[in-house]
């Protein structure tokens, strides 16, 4: 997308300096036709018409003095084509003057996108490419101010629901914490009880404060990548241990498909973030009694450049068009009514972030209910086993 976007501003730069230089070639040389065209025809008709009584007039003046009036007559050609020459300057000079006054034009306008002043940009004709593209960065600037200013909007607003949040479960622990301080008789059943309610609350109060600092801490514009090479498939049934508590709380089957041995080149870590995330989101939202089902491989595009692909599939409510399109997007939640028990809308866009950065990307796609999300990781261009799957 930036290469694509740096090749169209140097057509429209390169479009803007042939139009501008052939405008103001073709204008001077206008006028310099146009003033030379007046300069003679004024110079014969002065000849014509009064010539002669300026000649007489200057003779009286000279007191009839035939060697001063023969040498003013001598001079007045050298003057007349000095005149010329003296006009040219000056049609060029002004030329010049503006092409320098479109410097001025182009000045203020950049000062124009800096104030944020209302309004499209408006330059002389010659000057069409620059315009388009100074509103086009207008508009594009404009738009990233109010995507800016809803995402910190947004992220302050979570910050304060979080903050609120966090005070229900404290209060429920210094309570249940205090009354087993304040009754040391309690039977040993109601006690074991109100521990695990402290527990619980606990851990509730643990998973809010992850999501303050993941929204206080984000900054993935200067994500650091490290690549090593390790097993793939070791690595993705680790990340799925995880999650075998919490599938089971919900009923849910974890299963994995894909090779026994797999050997891949990435950041370890960080990929192992990416398909965290994306779990926690298959396992939350996906039916109780279902399977999750975690696919790898390694796969050749047509160009024979080698990918290591992961795919997470659920099967649960099916996501709208709307939601697929947005669902990547920073503090994002498809499912408002989950907001109070789910996370900040990070944890996607942190596995987009991250899948980019390795020069890969992740996409989503959900279809009667079953939804997947692909992970695509850079290899190289190498040959991989003909029994391994290659894309379409």
């Amino acid at each position: 997308m930036d290469a694509m976007k740096e090749t169209v501003l140097d057509q429209a730069r390169q479009d803007q300096t042939r139009r501008l230089s052939n405008a103001i070639l073709r204008r001077t040389i206008v006028n310099v036709i146009l003033f030379s065209v007046a300069y003679v025809a004024g110079f014969a008709l002065f000849m014509l018409t009064l010539g002669n009584v300026v000649s007489n007039l200057v003779y009286r003046l000279v007191l009839y003095n035939d060697q001063i009036h023969g040498l003013i007559a001598m001079l007045f050609i050298p003057l007349t084509i000095c005149g010329f020459v003296l006009g040219i300057v000056l049609v060029v000079r002004s030329g010049i003057n503006r092409a320098l006054g479109y410097f001025d034009l182009l000045l203020d306008s950049v000062s124009d996108i800096l104030a944020k002043r209302e309004g499209p940009i408006v330059l002389p004709a010659e000057l069409a490419p620059t315009a388009m593209a100074l509103n086009g960065i207008k508009v594009e600037s404009e738009q990233n101010e109010r995507t800016a200013k809803a995402a910190e909007e947004r992220k302050n607003e979570l910050v304060m629901y979080l903050a609120h949040d966090i005070k229900t479960p404290l209060t429920s622990i210094i309570g249940y914490l205090s009354l087993l301080e304040e009754s040391p008789d309690l039977p040993m059943e109601v006690r074991a009880r109100y521990t695990g309610i402290a527990l619980a609350k606990a851990h509730r109060l643990e998973e809010l404060l992850e999501e303050f600092f993941e929204i206080t801490r984000y900054n993935l514009q200067a994500l650091p990548i490290e690549r090593s090479r390790f097993d793939g498939v070791l690595f993705v049934n680790q990340v799925i241990e995880e999650f075998y508590p919490l599938a089971e709380g919900r009923a849910l089957s974890l299963a994995y498909e894909g090779p026994e041995e797999l050997s891949v080149f990435a950041d370890a870590s960080r990929v192992a973030r990416v398909l965290n995330n994306v779990m926690k989101n298959a396992v939350a939202y996906a039916d109780a009694g279902t399977d999750v089902v975690v696919r790898t491989n390694l796969t050749v595009a047509a160009d024979g450049f080698v990918w290591w692909e992961l795919t997470v599939t659920n099967r649960g409510r099916e996501l709208s068009p709307q939601h697929i399109e947005r669902i990547f997007e920073k503090f994002f939640r498809a499912d408002e009514a989950r907001a109070s028990s789910g996370g900040a809308g990070l944890g996607l866009a942190i596995a987009r972030e991250i899948a980019r950065a390795h020069g890969g990307d992740i996409y989503a796609t959900s279809d009667a209910g079953v939804t997947s999300f692909t992970i695509w990781i850079p290899q190289g261009p190498s040959v991989i086993a003909p029994s391994q799957s290659a894309c379409d």
